[in-house]
């Protein structure tokens, strides 16, 4: 399941207020800096301020996973080693992973935001277990949960787009 919306900034903010607002989530970066612990977003002052500093140090795209812990399942923090050579000498970052794990995306390169919403299905998480065994068991996974939560996120991102104020 996936959406893509282009959004301006105050839309993209009223999406990840909406997002947040939800106590019972996990929020964080998809990929960390090379070389620095995962960043964890709880609060949307603390997202605004995450932005801000990565618009300041001219980033072109940022990835979130979110992680709700009662859809169950196996969610982990990866240690990626990386080659230096290619990487000015860094040795490693931190990934999110989960199959019930729902992705946004950001590509701030245009002049609208591109949003992309994603996550997993069951079904497709069962076809590529062989190939990413250290998932887990999609079965772990409460996909009812997944799915409610990835679709009112997506419904509240094509809302953003058609409305100019949310309530």
């Amino acid at each position: 399941m996936q959406r893509t919306e282009f959004i301006d900034k105050n839309q993209l903010f009223g999406l990840i207020e909406y997002i947040l607002s939800d106590s019972k989530i996990e929020f964080y970066e998809s990929y960390s800096e090379m070389e620095k612990e995962i960043v964890q977003i709880s609060k949307y002052s603390e997202f605004l301020k995450y932005f801000e500093n990565s618009i300041s140090e001219n980033k072109k795209q940022l990835k979130f996973g979110i992680y709700y812990p009662e859809a169950k399942g196996k969610f982990y923090i990866d240690k990626i080693k990386l080659n230096p050579k290619y990487c000015n000498g860094k040795t490693y970052r931190y990934n999110t992973n989960g199959w019930g794990v729902i992705y946004v995306h950001l590509d701030l390169q245009k002049s609208k935001i591109e949003c992309r919403v994603s996550v997993n299905s069951k079904t497709r998480a069962q076809n590529w277990t062989s190939t990413n065994p250290e998932f887990g068991n999609p079965e772990l996974w409460e996909w009812k949960i997944v799915e409610n939560n990835a679709r009112k996120i997506i419904t509240r991102l094509k809302k953003t787009t058609h409305n100019k104020t949310l309530t």
